[in-house]
């Protein structure tokens, strides 16, 4: 799939700004399950854009206007084309030789260390049971990934994704006390299983195809699609396939109508928006829009 993706951001100041410092996560990765075919960036007033990857690898871009202004914008064009249209095509590592697998990634690239040790609000040491819910524990007898996507469900079953939540309900278990929670909750959630298992798991922020945001089957007749917006999955690390997206908010595999834009141990590496100025210390308001578009048909 070949998509188009438009990410405007308006910035709105009581009082003049000044000395505005920005950095933006807004840029698909290129590698092999996506390519970047193109992007474009513009700033307004204007601005010199710089771009460097940061210790995730993820694209960001920086840019500062130092003179007074009361808004700033900036707008987004991307191309990408999406690779990975059956996430189970990858070569199956016999069971008994799938903690081996782990063991010896975890040995060749110790910096996934950083996805299985970091522990913190968002994604917690868990008990064996939660508000009445039994927590999942890792089986060896059984394939990982079918147990990666049972998690996923129970998540689901305990903490349905509403997509009406549009920041995180709270660290745990206060989400469990709300009963529902944004994608960015239950990747969480999930994630805190993965590393409770020793498993490597990281958290993305990313794109979806606008398809996910039509009106489901059971709203009301003329129901409006819902306001495109970035969402967050998981990504595991399964034996012979490398980095898997797994959604709970979707119940999902991450195939090609996935777009990854950044990826970290939680939330907090991934903030699409970071900000810094010299102002009257009023919070600025925020303005932003987000269309993704297929270039190419959908497969049937």
């Amino acid at each position: 799939m070949r998509y188009q993706i438009e990410r405007v951001c308006r910035i709105h100041f009581a009082a003049p700004a000044r000395e505005h410092h920005v950095q933006i996560r807004l840029a698909p990765w290129d590698d092999e399950s996506q390519s970047l075919l193109q992007i474009q960036l513009s700033v307004a007033p204007d601005a010199g854009v710089a771009a460097c990857r940061d210790g995730f690898g993820n694209l960001s871009h920086h840019f500062a206007v130092m003179g007074a202004h009361r808004e700033l914008a900036f707008k987004m064009r991307a191309e990408v084309e999406t690779l990975r249209s059956n996430p189970f095509d990858f070569p199956v590592i016999a069971q008994a030789r799938e903690r081996a697998w782990i063991d010896e990634a975890l040995h060749q690239a110790p910096r996934l260390w950083d996805f299985v040790l970091h522990q913190g609000p968002l994604t917690p040491v868990l008990p064996e049971q939660i508000c009445g819910h039994r927590v999942p524990i890792l089986r060896e007898d059984r394939p990982l990934l079918d147990q990666v996507q049972e998690a996923s469900a129970w998540i689901q079953s305990v903490t349905p994704f509403d997509p009406e939540v549009e920041l995180p309900v709270a660290a745990l278990p206060g989400l469990f006390d709300a009963g529902r929670g944004c994608a960015a909750d239950l990747a969480h959630l999930l994630i805190a299983l993965m590393r409770q298992w020793s498993i490597p798991a990281r958290f993305v922020s990313g794109y979806l195809d606008a398809s996910y945001f039509d009106p489901d089957d059971e709203d009301p007749p003329g129901t409006q699609p819902r306001e495109q917006r970035l969402h967050h999955w998981a990504e595991v690390l399964i034996p012979g396939g490398g980095w898997r997206g797994v959604d709970p908010a979707m119940g999902l595999l991450a195939d090609a109508t996935y777009m990854r834009v950044a990826v970290g141990r939680d939330a907090g590496d991934v903030q699409p928006l970071r900000q810094t100025c010299r102002s009257d210390g009023s919070v600025p308001e925020l303005e932003e829009t987000l269309a993704v578009t297929p270039i190419e048909p959908r497969p049937e």
